[in-house]
């Protein structure tokens, strides 16, 4: 009865204990191995640049690149097995001999602190379980860790491991890793530092070399030995390796090209159609078009305060966008989307404000429309005349001065406001709107007027879509949709997109042509001269949008060569009386200036080769001394000046025939008289017969020959002249010798035939008697020419 009972109360006891144990390990709470969280950790997102190089991350609460196992060196595997757990291939997910050496001290100790995991329970400590230290936390590890065993091999539990421990400094993984505090890939880790980050993981905040150096190195030190005695290295390598300085390359995640990193994740994001947290931990590869030398420029010239307008009174900053993108197929290559880069994925002026245009809207509009719908060219007339439009609209021009009848070229080139509207009046609002749409600039309902030929728009536009508008022209007038994303790979490799952007067309190539052709004349010497200063084959325009109390509110350049555009704007985010640029600083000073010395400084290769000609256009010399006089259109004669020799652009078939004769020697006067009474002073009255001609007076007396006076007047016109300083007792001849104004041959003015002569006789006796010898009436000249004193050579 004894024994019976003596065994009755040992299975009660073995029973009651484990009882105990059951409600103290909870095993109804357990979690559940799930191979998806090993698999699916969460991976920072790499944005690559044109060259394929990384230029920087996104990631949320993980800094992640995971790598597989074959890129990380052996020498690394073998410091951290050798520093957490050197029976690793030996065991089955539990250590017992470590096991056993650990509860002895805790138990001794009266505590948890001694740790017997393994990396495999490492792994599931990390993936699975919190970080409290409990009998039931401690029997989940080791249960899981041993089913993990039974269902992943030892080498991918390692490469799950290595990717998952953190290190500190915000790194998780040895990539990471590697990257923060050595600035390099994993592949490239000696043994030291392979040993060091082995040493880290134990406790960052204790052995991470930057805040602990001595700690980091002893650490170290301590696992080379453990390599040593566990037969992965020699002896001879551990003192070696031992004896390196620690020396750290402290990679940050910094600013520069924060503004393009965040365009291209958030264009990234539309694309895949993911959140933004779903980017960040995807673990994907965004190959973009990112020219780091022009990113790089443009960043420096943002940094240079002097490359902007004062801040306001309160010290609030004129803000400004730059948007660079390649002419061929519409890849933004740089943009900058304000004065200094403060948050990651903040306002973006460069593709997220919406702002007027001003002038720097007429090329893609009433321009780009005459021109492709309504036959308009380059040498087309318009009217500069002040006056009021349809609806009592009444623009003016900057600085109040008017033209009269101008060319499409010098009203563009100038920014001619009249003669821009003028133009618009002419076509129809309905033609502008629609121009601009082929633009990819949708103008609002309320956009229905003549304003907006001068970019007056209701919601205005952005840096990136007026870049991408001008972008067209350069293309032969061919839009292809900007974007910096070229390629998305997900964390396996698999190409999730790559683009492809055939372009649509927004003008033929020869409106582009004739565009381009006057934007080259706004940039040479117009309102664009200051990209004059970058040497290459550019064109451009200007706008400024003033403030009824004065000032501007904004400021715009934009300009291309044959291989970039670039937009440029400057403001204030928020303009009022207080927040605003001076008169002075409008679309022709800082922005221009900027865009110039980006365009020089973004990279030789964006300044080479030249605009297209199409085969269907012509171009012709012209005569520009008949455009500004005649508004004729005329071929530039023989003895046209260089000067006055205008290049235009017509289609084959339509190019001007007649020559100019504007530069002919002028004909001589045919009617000189003297109107006035003999012994009176002398009054001499002509008809001009050439407006590009001075009429040199001459007198001539016994004793010599003398220009006295240098007079023009227009075509018809009739000129009076009083010879105040004749002298009345002496008879003399009057003729007058016509000069071209401006047509030189072997460094002097071409003259034409002299005119009759007349005879002033003078008054009284001797004046009766010489008027009878010789009667006043006009004379050749002789056919020799005599000497003449010039009183204006």
């Amino acid at each position: 009865m004894k024994r019976k009972w003596v065994r009755w109360a040992i299975l009660g006891a073995v029973v009651a204990l484990l009882a105990a144990l059951v409600i103290v390990l909870e095993p109804w709470n357990w979690e559940k191995l799930d191979l998806e969280k090993l698999t699916q950790l969460n991976q920072t997102s790499i944005i690559y640049d044109a060259g394929g190089n990384r230029a920087g991350s996104l990631y949320g609460s993980e800094n992640r690149v995971y790598v597989a196992l074959g890129q990380i060196p052996e020498h690394v595997q073998n410091a951290f097995i050798a520093a957490e757990d050197q029976r690793f291939y030996e065991h089955h997910g539990v250590d017992i001999v470590r096991l056993f050496g650990a509860l002895w001290h805790d138990i001794r100790t009266m505590s948890l602190e001694q740790g017997a995991s393994t990396i495999t329970q490492q792994l599931i400590k990390l993936t699975h379980l919190s970080g409290e230290k409990t009998l039931s936390r401690k029997a989940q590890e080791a249960i899981l860790a041993l089913q993990l065993e039974r269902q992943m091999s030892k080498q991918d539990i390692l490469e799950r491991y290595l990717n998952v421990v953190y290190f500190g400094r915000g790194a998780y993984g040895i990539e990471a890793a590697a990257n923060a505090y050595f600035g390099k890939h994993v592949g490239e880790l000696t043994l030291a530092e392979g040993a060091l980050l082995a040493g880290v993981i134990k406790s960052p905040s204790n052995y991470a070399p930057h805040l602990e150096p001595e700690n980091a190195v002893e650490r170290r030190n301590l696992i080379l030995s453990e390599m040593a005695e566990c037969g992965f290295i020699s002896q001879e390598e551990a003192q070696s390796a031992q004896g390196e300085e620690l020396s750290l390359h402290l990679s940050e995640e910094s600013a520069q090209f924060g503004w393009y990193i965040d365009q291209a994740a958030a264009e990234a994001q539309e694309i895949l159609g993911v959140t933004r947290d779903e980017l960040l931990a995807g673990g994907y590869a965004i190959y973009t078009a990112l020219d780091p030398e022009a990113q790089a420029a443009a960043e420096a010239l943002f940094e240079n305060g002097a490359n902007f307008p004062d801040p306001a009174a309160d010290g609030t900053p004129a803000q400004a966008a730059l948007v660079a993108e390649n002419v061929e197929n519409g890849e933004i290559v740089a943009l900058v989307g304000g004065r200094s880069y403060d948050v990651r994925l903040g306002l973006n002026r460069a593709t997220q404000i919406q702002r007027q245009p001003g002038s720097a809207i007429k090329p893609v509009s009433s321009y780009a429309a005459a021109i492709e719908g309504y036959g308009y060219l380059p040498t087309s007339f318009i009217s500069d005349e002040p006056r009021v439009f349809a609806g009592g609209y009444q623009p003016g021009n900057a600085g109040g001065n008017y033209y009269g009848e101008v060319t499409l070229r010098e009203a563009l080139s100038r920014s001619l406001n009249v003669a821009t509207v003028d133009l618009a009046d002419k076509i129809g609002v309905a033609a502008l709107r629609a121009q601009l749409e082929r633009f990819g600039i949708v103008p609002a309902d309320s956009d229905a007027n003549l304003a907006l030929a001068l970019g007056s728009m209701t919601e205005g536009v952005s840096p990136a879509q007026l870049c991408a508008a001008y972008c067209a022209l350069a293309n032969g007038g061919t839009r292809v949709e900007a974007h910096t994303v070229r390629k998305i790979t997900d964390r396996d490799g698999k190409v999730l997109y790559e683009a492809d952007n055939p372009g649509t067309r927004s003008v033929s190539a020869e409106t582009a042509c004739m565009i381009t052709d006057m934007l080259k004349t706004a940039a040479a010497g117009g309102s664009a001269n200051a990209l004059s200063a970058v040497g290459a084959n550019v064109a451009g325009k200007t706008g400024t949008v003033g403030m009824k109390g004065g000032g501007n509110r904004d400021a715009w350049t934009v300009a291309y060569t044959p291989k970039l555009a670039v937009a440029v704007w400057m403001g204030f985010d928020e303009p009022d009386s207080e927040h605003v640029m001076p008169d002075w600083a409008g679309g022709s000073s800082y922005p221009a200036r900027l865009c110039a010395s980006f365009l020089s400084s973004a990279g030789a290769e964006w300044l080479r080769g030249s605009f297209e000609t199409p085969s269907t256009l012509r171009r012709v010399v012209v005569d520009a001394l008949s455009l500004e006089q005649d508004n004729a259109v005329t071929l530039a004669a023989e003895r046209t000046p260089q000067s006055y020799a205008q290049t235009e652009l017509f289609y084959a078939g339509r190019e001007p025939q007649t020559v100019s004769d504007k530069w002919d020697a002028p004909e001589p006067v045919t009617d000189l008289e003297l109107v006035s009474a003999a012994g009176e002073t002398p009054v001499l009255r002509f008809t001009a017969r050439d407006e590009n001609a001075e009429y040199l007076l001459i007198r001539r007396t016994d004793e010599r020959a003398e220009e006295i006076a240098a007079l023009r007047g227009e075509a018809g016109e009739v000129v009076e002249y009083t010879d105040a300083d004749a002298d009345l007792s002496q008879a003399h001849e009057y003729s007058i010798i016509p000069r071209h104004a401006l047509l030189y041959e072997e460094g002097e003015l071409v003259t034409g035939a002299e005119s009759l002569r007349v005879r002033y006789t003078p008054g009284g006796i001797l004046g009766r008697v010489e008027e009878f010898l010789t009667p006043a009436e006009a004379t050749e000249p002789p056919a020799e020419a005599e000497p003449i004193q010039s009183l204006f050579w």
